[in-house]
Formats: structure tokens, C-alpha cells, sequence
């Protein structure tokens, strides 16, 4: 088996591929779990299955376009250029999507959880995994008050979580200034203290059983007799052969499939990251995520980790780094830090589709061909889930969640 994509969902599903007896080849055009696995929050949540396509979104759309939210910063010119993407995107802010889809992600977290706990075990990394949930803030009444029906939607797929006040949240948060009114907490959700860490130890299991990991960047894919050929440029052209292909190279993906004739919705979402020293006084237990900021602050081995929000664009248009410039100054007003760490930030593609969900499963036309990409922001939280689900189809038997959600049919690819 061939597997093109060496992030966090490529690497899963190699070593889920792998610990099911079969061969597998890993391809990625650098270093496994560089691009954009490398550099989120560090969240192993159960809990993040509201999706964007909510219908608040509607509601929340002038302020946005106006530029008025630090969450989201986008280039006007690539939106009219990606406006019939856009506006299938609206068009799935509906009540009924938002449900279905918060069912669906739910079933997949919690698998992805515990398949992460036990490879985290067999990797023996518990160092890296963080107990004690991980926690959104709020600045005021009126923020808190306009999330209730994210709290709702909890609720109904069984999110376990606990609201804090201002004083409460002193109390389990005193590395926080006094600024926020309000905190909910995810109480069963965990966190790991350094992503890259965690994807380098996975590709240790992956490697130590036999797995081949190969560095190049895919140029071509065919059906070859019963089987697959993928070339690749890389130090040295070459050519893998296998009996299938598991396409999971995140933002990248829909071009690959497009040689094949397949139309797929995938957008991506930039984002960045900046390192900063932590400061004398007491430090974060968990992941925060300053909802009015629209930022997350993340304890980190490499410092303390700030994660800017939403950047639409070019996938490939050169970096512009107001926005997390914007996050670091606001996260120094919750949280005492002491300098910047790196000389610039870095910037990853979060790889979304028009619905918010991924795409798991075989591909419509070609046997032997499966998908498996578009995680948006949440490629962590269900990357391992993703990988059973696939393993389980290829073996030919029935996956361990409901799939039908994921399946790529439900466009017209």
C-alpha cells in the first residue's frame, strides 16, 4: 500500500495500514509532520464538532466582511475568485448540516482519542500527553451569551464540559489575567505538548515495523495492471508500485485527484504560529482559546505557543503576518510572557471542505483508491479514527464508525 501525504492523517493511516499486515510506503515532499500537522494547538479533543457552517455564521457574516473580527482575515480578491466554493460553503449553514455534522465528527473524535492514548502508550511518549481538558474564554457576558447554542449543541451529542466565572476560573487558571468573564472547560479532552514530537514518534513505531518513508514530491499517479504506480521527483525521479493508493496530503490532495478526473470541493485556511519565552509567574495547565480574539494560547516544550485564527487566500501567496501579530499582542493582555522566540512566525493550510467534514473513503471510480484529507482545523482529533475507517474498508470489512457522512459521493466529484 501506498500512502501520499506524510502529515498526521497520512501518518495514521500508514501505521494503521501497517499494524494490519500490510506493506506500506509513506511519500511526503519533506519531512513527515512538517507542514501543517506541525503546527496546531496540540488538542486531542472529543469536543470540537461545531462546525463552521453554523448558522451563526449567517448572522456573524457583516462584521466579518468588515473586517471587525481577528478570527478572520481574508483577501477580497481571492474570494471572489473562490466565491462559487463560498457560497456552497454558506449554503451549508443550516441547522440540520450543523447537527449531522456535529453527530458525525463526535463518533470519529472519540475513536481518535482512544487510538491515540493506546499508540501514545506504545510509543512511550506519555510525557508528551496533557490531562485536564482544554478551555474557551470569554471577554464578556454578551461573548458567553452568544455561544449558547454551541453549548446546546454539546448538549446533544454528549460533550461533557463545565462553565467557570470570572472567580472560578482564577482559581484553575492563575497564570490568566482577570480579564475574561466567562470559561468553559472540555473536561474529557486532552492535549500533547508538542505536536511534532508526537507525529516523530508515530513515524518511530512506523519505521521500527518495517515502514518505508520516502521524501519527494508526487508527479504522477496511475492504475498500473492490478495495482498503482506513483512517481515522484525527489532527490532521484523514481516510481513506487502498490496495490493501492491512500491519497491524505491535506491542502494538496484535490489537485492529485484532479489528474484522475475527480472534482473535489477542498478550500484551506491559513493559519500561523508564534513561539514566545514563558514569564516567571505561574504558567497555563491547558490550551486556551480567547473566543473575543479569536486566538488560542498553547503551553508548548518549544515555549508558549500562540495560534493565529482564519486566513483566506492564495494557498501559496507569501505570508502576511498582521494577524498573528494581532493574537500575540492580544494574548500578552491575558498572559505574561517574555520575548518572541523565532525571527517570524510560522504558517500553515488547514485543508477544508465545503461542508466542514472530511473525506474518508474509496474513491468512486477506481478501485484500489481511497481518500482521506480535508480535517480542517481539527486533523489531530481525528486522524487516527480516519486511518481505522480506511484500514477497515481496504481490509474489506466494516469500519468501526459510520462512514456514510465522510464518503466522497456526496458531491458530485
Amino acid at each position: 500500500m501506498l500512502v501520499v501525504g506524510g502529515g498526521i492523517v497520512g501518518l495514521c493511516n500508514a501505521l494503521a495500514l501497517q499494524r494490519a499486515g500490510y506493506r506500506v510506503s509513506l511519500i511526503d515532499r519533506g519531512t513527515p509532520g512538517r507542514e501543517t500537522s506541525y503546527g496546531n494547538a496540540g488538542v486531542l479533543s472529543e469536543s470540537s464538532v461545531a462546525v463552521l457552517n453554523s448558522p451563526g455564521l449567517l448572522k456573524a457574516l457583516p462584521k466579518l466582511l468588515l473586517g471587525r473580527s481577528n478570527g478572520l482575515r481574508y483577501s477580497p480578491l481571492f474570494v471572489v475568485k473562490r466565491l462559487g466554493w463560498m457560497l456552497r460553503f454558506l449554503s451549508h449553514c443550516t441547522p440540520r448540516h450543523w447537527r449531522a455534522a456535529a453527530r458525525a465528527l463526535r463518533e470519529l473524535q472519540v475513536l481518535s482519542l482512544a487510538q491515540h492514548k493506546d499508540w501514545i502508550a506504545e510509543a512511550g511518549v506519555q510525557d508528551l500527553l496533557r490531562h485536564g481538558g482544554w478551555m474557551k474564554v470569554f471577554r464578556s457576558e454578551a461573548s458567553f451569551a452568544a455561544y449558547a447554542a454551541e453549548l446546546a449543541l454539546y448538549d446533544e451529542v454528549g460533550v461533557r464540559y463545565t462553565v467557570f466565572d470570572r472567580e472560578q476560573l482564577r482559581q484553575i487558571e492563575p497564570g490568566l489575567k482577570p480579564i475574561y468573564e466567562k470559561a468553559v472547560l472540555f473536561d474529557d479532552t486532552c492535549g500533547v505538548s508538542n505536536p511534532a514530537a508526537l507525529t516523530d514518534a508515530y513515524l518511530a513505531l512506523f519505521t521500527a515495523a518495517g515502514g518505508i518513508v520516502v521524501e519527494g514530491s508526487v508527479t504522477s499517479l496511475r492504475q498500473h495492471g492490478n495495482g498503482w504506480e506513483v512517481r515522484f521527483a525527489g532527490a532521484d525521479d523514481s516510481v513506487l508500485n502498490g496495490d493501492g493508493v491512500v491519497l491524505a496530503a491535506g491542502a494538496w490532495t484535490a489537485e492529485i485527484a484532479r489528474w484522475l478526473g475527480y472534482d473535489l470541493p477542498l478550500g484551506w485556511e491559513r493559519g500561523y504560529h508564534l513561539h514566545l519565552a514563558p514569564a516567571d509567574g505561574p504558567q497555563l495547565n491547558r490550551a486556551v482559546n480567547d473566543m473575543d480574539g479569536g486566538f488560542v494560547i498553547a503551553p508548548m516544550q518549544q515555549g508558549v505557543r500562540i495560534t493565529s485564527g482564519v486566513e483566506l487566500t492564495d494557498r501559496d501567496a507569501p505570508p502576511d503576518y498582521k494577524q498573528i501579530r494581532t493574537s500575540v499582542a492580544m494574548a500578552r493582555e491575558a498572559h505574561d510572557m517574555k520575548a518572541e522566540l523565532e525571527t517570524e512566525p510560522w504558517m500553515g493550510r488547514r485543508p477544508t471542505m465545503v461542508d466542514s467534514l472530511p473525506v474518508i473513503g474509496p474513491a468512486p471510480r477506481h478501485r484500489g483508491l481511497w481518500f482521506n484529507f480535508g480535517h480542517q482545523h481539527v486533523g489531530l482529533s481525528m486522524a487516527p479514527g480516519s486511518a481505522l475507517a480506511i484500514t477497515a474498508m481496504v481490509d474489506g470489512t466494516s469500519p468501526p464508525l459510520d462512514t456514510t457522512p465522510f464518503r466522497a459521493e456526496r458531491f458530485s466529484v
